[in-house]
Order: C-alpha cells, then structure tokens, then sequence
C-alpha cells in the first residue's frame, strides 16, 4: 500500500504534516506539490507518479477544486479505481456531485483511523492473493470443493491457504457437511484446530444426517477430538436426524473411554432417540459390564452443564 498526497505549493505544511502522519503509520507515502502551470500536456507525467500508489489523497478547498490538475487526477482515480479520499481544507467546502461517494476527511484524528482501516484491509487483501497464488503454485483448484477435499485428505497446509484466501471456516461441502465434520470424520486434530482458530462454528450440524462435529469425532472413536471439542465448548446434548446424542452413538459403539468423557463433560444420559432409546436405555438394553458401572448412580439428567466447566 501506498499512498500519494496531492497539494497546491500553497497547502505544503498540510502536505508535510499528513506525511508524517502516515510515516508514522507505518504506511508508505509520497507528496506531489502541483503548480498553477500544470497544463494537459503534463498530464501523462502526473499519471505515472499517480499510477506508483494504491491511494491517492487529495488536498481540497474551494481555491483548489477549481484546478485543473484537481479535476484530472479526481477523474483519473475515479476511472481507474484507484482509492481516492479527500482531506478538506475549508470546514465550509463540500465536494462537488461527481465526488459525492468518495471519503472526505476533516481532521487528523479521522486521516488515521481512515488509514489505519484502510491498511489492514490492504494486507488483508495481499495476503488472499497470497494465498490463492500459492494454491495454484501446487495444483489445487481455487473452489469449495477442493477446498473440502483438502479437509478430508488433512492436508493442513493447503487448508489453511484456502482460509486465508477467504473462505470461511464454516464452509460446507456438496452434500452440506461442514468442514469441521469432515476434520472429525477423518481424524485430523490438527486441522480440526485450524478451523476453530479460524472462528470455525463448534455446533455447527450436517445436514446429511445431522451429525456436529463432536458427533462424528465420537463415531470415528478419536477421544482427542472428543476432548478438544468438549473443552472448546461444544455442547453434547445436539441430537441428530434420527435423534441420537453424542452419548447414544459411544454406548452402541461400546466405547467406554468416550463414554465416559461425554458423561464428565456433561452429557445429558436421558434423552431419547426416535427409537424412544436413550443412552440409560441402550446401555440397560446390551448389558455392557464397564457401561453398566459407569451408568450406576448417574442422576437423571445427567451430572448437567456445571460438569463441563
């Protein structure tokens, strides 16, 4: 990011006073004083200093909007895009209709926080085009699919280009699965953590079969997962399509490790499926002996919410 101040020789000490301001910014920038003599001809000469910023700021009041090197570099960045703000001089000068969209500041307090958001946008914009250049540099397409492969495959790295390019971490595959469940589903703790670091939703549901991502990390019997999820604060009473807690799926896989993980957090053991089982039903119904202690003297409902924290 760089931005170019324009000025008549007039305005100068504005001119040098808002450079230090972006100097102390951290932003690069450069100052054009332009002169009463500035006539078309020059105008490929001031096109080719302008064209050196991403920003152009202009130094405005009424004696200088009548300019014509006003009018032409205000009519250039519109043309091009180029980020054009106003810094107004007179209190009582109002920019002309044609630049009614363009951002006009007031004072130095507003030049700051006007560039300090303008910066951030801009590495944030680098730093996607990074991200997706780099994508491309190893042979991976730019789209929601690969990305989703990519989750599935664990490929850590490329997951985290795609997040820094710009998708969101709560991105869905065809079939609607969310990428924190295809981390789950294929035992990738590692990108599992990514996605939450990047404001992945923990409770976020499948609509495949309604499955979170503590649901499918408990059928793929991976209790790092179950654990990281758990203290991530995802919630173990979310009932899928057919009804089934987190600690329904444990109890008919017989796995007492999660089971008992899920029952510490704060699962609630007493919620039915569309069967009309719940997990106290199903661990009665297969009589598993380590289920069936662990199951003993748990009150109904659970040890509740206040176990998980």
């Amino acid at each position: 990011m760089t931005v170019a101040v324009l000025s008549t020789p007039e305005d100068v000490k504005e001119l040098v006073g808002i450079l230090g301001i972006l100097r102390d910014l951290g932003i690069p920038a450069f100052g054009l004083k332009i002169r009463d003599n500035w006539d078309g001809k020059s105008g490929q000469g001031l096109v080719s200093r302008i064209a050196r910023a991403s920003h152009v700021l202009v130094l405005s009041s009424a004696r200088g909007a009548s300019k014509p090197w006003f009018l032409f570099a205000c009519g250039y960045c519109l043309g091009k895009s180029v980020r054009l703000a106003l810094y107004r001089l007179e209190p009582a000068w109002d920019p002309p209709s044609y630049l009614a969209r363009v951002p006009v500041i007031d004072n130095d307090a507003e030049l700051g926080d006007y560039y300090h958001i303008e910066h951030g946008e801009w590495v944030l914009q680098e730093e996607r085009q990074l991200a997706r250049s780099r994508l491309l540099e190893i042979g991976i397409s730019f789209h929601a699919d690969s990305l989703a492969h990519c989750v599935s495959d664990g490929d850590l790295k490329a997951v985290e280009l795609f997040l820094k390019a710009g998708f969101h971490a709560n991105s869905r595959n065809k079939h609607g699965v969310p990428l924190l469940c295809l981390a789950a589903r294929g035992k990738h703790k590692a990108v599992a953590e990514l996605l939450l670091e990047f404001g992945a939703d923990i409770d976020l549901q499948g609509e495949d079969r309604g499955y979170s991502a503590l649901m499918d990390a408990v059928l793929a019997g991976v209790p790092e997962l179950v654990n990281l999820f758990l203290d991530r604060g995802a919630n173990p009473d979310l009932q899928s399509k057919d009804g089934q807690t987190a600690l329904v799926v444990a109890v008919g896989r017989n796995d007492v490790e999660v089971s008992r993980r899920l029952v510490e957090g704060g699962a609630n053991p007493d919620i039915a499926d569309k069967l009309g089982f719940s997990a106290r039903k199903y661990v009665a119904l297969f009589r598993k002996p380590d289920l069936v202690a662990l199951f003993e003297g748990l009150p109904e409902g659970g040890l509740g919410r206040a176990a998980r924290t």
